[in-house]
């Protein structure tokens, strides 16, 4: 009876450490391991992304996993128990491995624990539209969603797309050039064919199809700074949030009254990740972040240029080799040397002729990392940006270091600073 115990104890003794083991990832089951000793589960990286469809690249000792707009990222270490306790990538057995649980939070999946196993899927998606649109002579059509999803291209005339883990979809008219059909994977898009192939934008919860290759307008991408729960510097009845959302509200006026096209990274009141701000950065040839701070002194910051992403140094390499006609692509996302610090002096200096005294200097701020163009962030002292007339007096003069800076021409000068008048808080 004892031995026939202990084979009982043997037996589930094993079976539960198979079944610890063990990790589901969407339809497909693999293997998890805890480097760390503690209940903290690693799985396979770049099986994951291949199961769940998402995007997966290794450099620089960093591995990056995206789904849509949203990147996660984790420093690989081989060391296991420092990666479990830091939440970092584990290098083993040949493998990159990631923590599943931490994954799925920064990517927002679906994360569940089966008896300890753990699985890891795909949340549903809805497509909420398609819009088509014409920009600059460029075909697009704007895929809305509901969450952040994954669109591979299958073929490019008629263009295909897989809209992995859609399962919901609007009705399509009858005789409507776009089709839309259930797969296994969630759903496929069809769109009418063309001359050119398409390429795709993620942007937060939209997926822009663009083919053609006009002579686009220059894209400026506004960013005001913090939203949502995340105020900012508090000044008594006034927020910083609020403060960078009305001033560019006023600069995005002033930009497309001069034809440039100009993108915010949130239009009201919300929270908006760092990870998606660098994301819009990386898209515009200008990039503005703009935030506030007590006082009146403004700082105006660029990136360090000995620390460029590589990608912005290739590019850089690139261009002189270049054919006319691809240069043109190539400088919209690759400005010269030098470029985010020239941007930088010509917005102190803009500043300066409104009676806003402005610091230039350089901070290796992440936001700005990941901009191959001139980007900058601006920190407004509250007294310049208190009154509606101060915020106008701003915006003009950040209107005027953009232009200048594209080589437009200078618009009329903008009004000084008004003196900040007692009672008027309202932003």
């Amino acid at each position: 009876m004892r031995r026939l115990i202990l084979l009982l104890i043997l037996l589930l003794g094993f079976s539960s450490a198979q079944y610890e083991n063990r990790l589901l990832v969407g339809f497909q089951e693999t293997q998890a391991i805890y480097p760390g000793g503690d209940s903290t589960a690693f799985g396979p990286a770049q099986l994951i992304a291949q199961a769940l469809g998402l995007g997966y690249l290794e450099a620089g000792g960093r591995v990056y996993l995206s789904l849509g707009s949203t990147v996660s990222s984790f420093f690989i270490t081989e060391d296991g128990p420092r990666a479990a306790s830091r939440a970092a990538a584990y290098r083993a057995q040949g493998s990159v491995w990631v923590p599943v649980q931490q994954l799925a939070a920064n990517l927002g999946l679906l994360y569940r624990n089966d008896y300890g196993a753990p699985v890891l899927a795909l949340k549903p998606a809805r497509l909420v539209e398609v819009k088509r649109a014409n920009a600059g002579g460029a075909e697009r059509y704007l895929l809305n969603f509901d969450r952040e999803v994954q669109v591979q291209l299958l073929a490019n005339n008629p263009p295909r797309l897989a809209l992995i883990g859609v399962t919901a979809t609007p009705d399509v008219p009858p005789n409507s050039p776009v089709t839309l059909t259930k797969t296994e994977w969630g759903s496929e898009l069809t769109l009418p064919a063309g001359n050119d192939p398409p390429h795709l934008i993620f942007l937060p919860r939209q997926v822009i199809v663009e083919r053609g290759n006009p002579a686009q307008p220059t894209l400026v991408v506004l960013d005001p700074g913090h939203g949502g729960e995340d105020t900012g510097v508090v000044v008594g009845k006034l927020a910083e949030k609020d403060l960078t959302l009305s001033l560019a509200q006023r600069l995005q006026k002033l930009l497309e009254a001069r034809g440039l096209e100009v993108m915010t990274t949130r239009k009201s009141d919300a929270s908006v990740p760092l990870l998606t701000r660098a994301q819009y950065a990386s898209l515009g040839q200008v990039f503005l972040s703009l935030h506030a701070a007590a006082g009146a002194q403004a700082h105006v910051y660029s990136y360090p240029e000995v620390q460029t992403l590589r990608l912005l140094e290739k590019g850089r390499e690139l261009l002189p080799k270049t054919p006319a006609a691809q240069k043109a692509v190539l400088e919209r996302y690759v400005a010269p040397p030098g470029s985010a610090a020239r941007f930088a002096q010509g917005v102190a200096g803009a500043l300066a002729g409104i009676a806003v005294k402005a610091q230039a200097s350089e901070d290796a701020m992440y936001v700005l990392s990941q901009s191959g163009g001139a980007a900058v962030l601006a920190e407004l002292g509250f007294e310049s940006l208190r009154t509606a007339q101060g915020r106008d007096a701003v915006a003009g003069a950040l209107a005027q270091a953009v232009f200048s800076y594209l080589g437009l021409p200078s618009p009329a000068p903008v009004p000084s600073a008004p003196q900040p008048q007692p009672g008027a808080t309202k932003p």
